[in-house]
């Protein structure tokens, strides 16, 4: 079984936190956030921030927190990983997300305090919404610094050796060890018939009998993607965050939406709907034709429109909208140049968007039509 782990045919379902986590959490948000401190539109921004106030609320500032909240959530939890995590504070709230936010903020607060970017603390509101929006990318890079350095089967390998005092490798016979993929699953799928027989819990020996097929016929002939899942749509929306908040710092943008407007024919702004169909085309070329992945169209939108391409364009646009519009970085009293200046990021959250949604591949759980068709009967049966 640990060989077979090790080759990547099996996973522990589970995923363990540990200190090197945290310090894992630590280097991704150094590297993300650093970046950022030298902009000074994270001044501008900042004072959106608390300035936008409800009943002496600052709204954008809780609502930006919030929003780190579900993306750090989204991309630690939903993301593709499917694996439980053993550490739960409070029986609901994972430790790893608590982890990861905590290093992330204390990083961006330090950087922010020793590069003077904070004012020396002397409006400490005014601080922390300028952190704040430091912590936004460093969270990003916290979870990601987290998950990409993940390496479980090392965890486990470690724990072995730490609790028993042998290393795990050496005690695996050598004719275990020169087993092809194909011969290792044939001998774990006897096991797994003599482990049905002993062990009272079959689906759990079932889920590891199905996920080692699937892994080897993953080795064997890539992967393939043709469900449209829940989780695609939250691998989109964590992808849009990543390619996007580097630009919402950037003045060009105003330049480069007031190009979109400045040419038009009659009333009809031509850059600003060229751009769009590229986007379009961009998402539509870069998931089914020159992508990394394998992917199909599956149960199309009126029999021809790729589900995948509209929840992407869908997804990256609001993504960007509401970034924007939380950071202060359009003026709804002119709608068209808002979306002119959305559209400018919606171009790059779109590739992110795409490449988040396609590189973890085929997703775990239900195919979200199908999930859309339970809603509907649990709503018919509740009437």
């Amino acid at each position: 079984m640990l060989e077979a782990h090790e080759r990547g045919l099996i996973d522990s379902g589970v995923r363990h936190l540990s200190a090197r986590d945290a310090a894992e959490a630590f280097v991704g948000s150094v590297i993300f956030a650093s970046p950022l401190l030298v902009e000074d539109g994270i001044f501008d921004i900042g004072d959106y921030l608390f300035e936008v106030t409800f009943a002496g609320a600052p709204v954008f500032l809780i609502a930006n927190t919030l929003f780190v909240v579900l993306m750090t959530y989204a991309l630690l939890g939903w993301t593709g990983q499917n694996r439980d995590e053993t550490a739960i504070l409070f029986g609901v709230v994972p430790a790893r997300l608590v982890m990861t936010l905590g290093v992330s903020f204390l990083v961006a607060a330090v950087l922010m305090t020793v590069w003077g970017r904070v004012g020396g603390w002397e409006s400490p509101l005014e601080a922390l919404a300028r952190i704040n929006v430091i912590w936004t990318v460093g969270s990003l890079g916290a979870a990601l610094g987290d998950i990409l350095a993940d390496d479980d089967t090392q965890e486990i390998a470690s724990h072995h050796t730490a609790t028993t005092g042998r290393a795990v490798g050496p005690e695996r016979p050598e004719a275990i060890q020169r087993l092809t993929d194909g011969a290792l699953v044939d001998a774990l799928q006897r096991e797994f018939d003599d482990l049905g027989s002993a062990f009272g819990d079959r689906q759990e020996v079932e889920r590891l009998r199905e996920q080692t097929v699937d892994a080897a016929l993953d080795d064997g002939f890539g992967d393939r993607i043709q469900k449209y899942t829940s989780r695609d749509v939250a691998e989109a929306f964590v992808g849009s965050i990543f390619f996007a908040i580097p630009f919402l710092v950037e003045d060009g943008v105003f330049d480069v939406a007031e190009f979109f407007l400045s040419f038009q024919v009659g009333s009809f702004p031509v850059f600003f709907f060229v751009n769009t169909v590229f986007v379009l085309a961009m998402i539509l070329a870069l998931v089914y034709w020159a992508g990394p992945q394998d992917v199909q169209i599956n149960r199309p939108i009126l029999g021809f429109i790729p589900r995948r391409v509209v929840g992407i364009a869908l997804v990256s646009f609001l993504t960007a909208g509401a970034l924007m519009t939380m950071w202060g970085r359009v003026e709804w009293s002119e709608p068209v140049v808002a979306l002119a200046r959305i559209s400018v990021v919606w171009t790059v959250a779109s590739f992110g968007a795409s490449l988040g949604d396609i590189l973890p591949g085929e997703s775990s759980g239900d195919d979200i039509n199908d999930d859309l068709v339970a809603l509907g009967n649990q709503d018919d049966h509740g009437e």
